[in-house]
């Protein structure tokens, strides 16, 4: 497990659960190579009703894609031309900025390294622990719109007790819903989107989709400070894919929650290829994910773990069904790297 990662600032730790008004809500955005998502996003962001939030960027992708990112949010974003403190060791660049035209602070980091999700969400959690006074964490996907109402939303719902709390995730190509919130199929190794394809407007029972729930999407995840502390951060070893499960499996006895009124509208896969065509899915997206399912079948149901080996390998066939031959071999290389445990980026993807 994670070590708990010490977020205490001068004035001490806050009481569990607590979300003062004056503390904003960090929204943490990893990108790689994809400055025009995150230009889109930031826009959305811009629209805000709740307007008590600082952003923060993490790009992964090396820096000539930070500075196409720098680049890409001209007259969206000024720069206050101070680069803030630099604390995690990862962080190559760093630049500091206001979002317009409500000047919320904008964070920019270049990590030396990619990252990966977990890492880049890790690198924003460390940077702001002491530099910042903040109340939650929202990640939100480069590829996301969030509805001008979403932020308030979440932080409504997260003073009912909720530590984790879920958005309503609708597809922007179809505008109906990708996930309400993840129920985690424990012998398939596979996650259930809850809601999956209901009308946009379906008003569905909030309540019983929070008992449902075991994760919230990575795509768009509210998470109080007080869980962060309690918990530790992200798993790196994931990553990509699996790592918000693993997170929300490691609660406790603490709460997930479901927001119906923060809508997020998702381009899905725009930055990775995890196409829900298998035949088009990067060759990246396959051997992590079914890598991944692995990795966290054995942490967390150890006594399945046999059974469940045996159910994935048989699984891959899914990939010959739909004709994607070239990823049905990739699938296995990345059933095969979950069964000898290997973790972190792969050091060779199959050809």
């Amino acid at each position: 497990m994670m070590a708990a990662v010490d977020l205490r600032d001068e004035a001490g730790a806050k009481p569990p659960h607590e979300i003062l008004p004056r503390d904003p809500v960090v929204i943490a955005i990893v990108g790689y190579r994809n400055a025009g998502d995150i230009r889109t996003c930031l826009s959305a962001l811009a629209g805000l009703t709740e307007k008590n939030f600082i952003v923060s960027v993490c790009e992964n992708g090396g820096r000539e894609a930070y500075a196409t990112l720098i680049k890409a949010l001209d007259g969206l974003v000024a720069m206050d031309g101070v680069a803030p403190p630099v604390i995690d060791e990862r962080v190559d660049d760093a630049l500091a900025g206001r979002l317009q035209p409500g000047g919320q602070p904008v964070r920019l980091y270049l990590s030396a390294i990619n990252a990966g999700y977990a890492g880049g969400i890790n690198i924003s959690i460390r940077q702001l622990a002491r530099t910042e006074e903040w109340s939650a964490l929202w990640i939100l996907n480069p590829d996301a719109q969030p509805h001008p109402d979403a932020l308030a939303a979440l932080i409504a719902r997260s003073r009912d007790g909720y530590s984790i709390v879920s958005s309503r995730l609708v597809l922007a190509a179809t505008e109906r819903v990708q996930s309400y919130g993840g129920r985690w199929r424990i012998l398939m190794a596979r996650g259930l989107n809850i809601g999956m394809n209901a009308p946009r407007d379906a008003v569905p029972d909030a309540d019983a989709i929070a008992r449902a729930m075991d994760y919230a999407s990575g795509a768009s995840m509210f998470v109080t400070r007080d869980y962060i502390k309690a918990v530790g951060l992200l798993d790196e070893r994931y990553f990509l894919y699996c790592e918000e499960v693993d997170w929300c499996l490691r609660r406790g006895s603490r709460r997930l929650g479901y927001a119906h009124e923060a809508i997020v509208f998702h381009a899905h896969g725009t930055t990775i290829g995890s196409s829900a065509d298998r035949r088009e899915r990067s060759k990246l997206s396959v051997y992590l994910d079914e890598r991944n399912k692995l990795l966290l079948t054995r942490r967390f149901f150890p006594v399945r773990y046999p059974l469940v080996v045996v159910a994935t390998l048989l699984l891959t066939t899914q990939y010959l069904k739909a004709g994607a031959v070239r990823n049905f071999f990739v699938a296995l290389s990345g059933w095969w790297a979950g069964v000898r445990g290997e973790v972190g980026f792969p050091a060779r993807l199959p050809s």
